[in-house]
């Protein structure tokens, strides 16, 4: 499996977070990208381990990870062999906004 492959509005929204908690504290950016791969690297070995996200057509397979001390989840399904991150989301910011780009996934 390969990976991940980010939707631009994914890898915006990743970018942000990153750049939003090191503007928050010095390290606090480095750290999320260090907790970022490590639920990446884990949604590769095990992809089928998280759960399943509610509310979405089962056909799209979406699942998501949350990340050990940021309230971000990671949205992702897989497709041709490849992960794909669909958002990285603040879990207690407008959940579901990102619904819309099920629209893109073409199923």
């Amino acid at each position: 499996m390969t990976g991940p492959k980010f939707f631009a509005e994914a890898l915006a929204e990743y970018e942000d977070a990153v750049v939003y908690y090191e503007k928050r504290e010095e390290g606090l950016g480095a750290r999320l990208i260090q907790e970022f791969d490590e639920a990446v690297a884990l949604a590769l070995e095990f992809p089928e381990a998280f759960a399943s996200v509610p509310e979405t057509p089962v056909a799209f397979g979406l699942r998501w990870v949350t990340l050990r001390t940021f309230p971000i989840k990671l949205v992702y399904t897989l497709r041709d062999e490849a992960l794909h991150l669909v958002a990285v989301f603040h879990t207690r910011r407008r959940p579901g906004y990102w619904l819309e780009r099920l629209k893109q996934l073409g199923r």
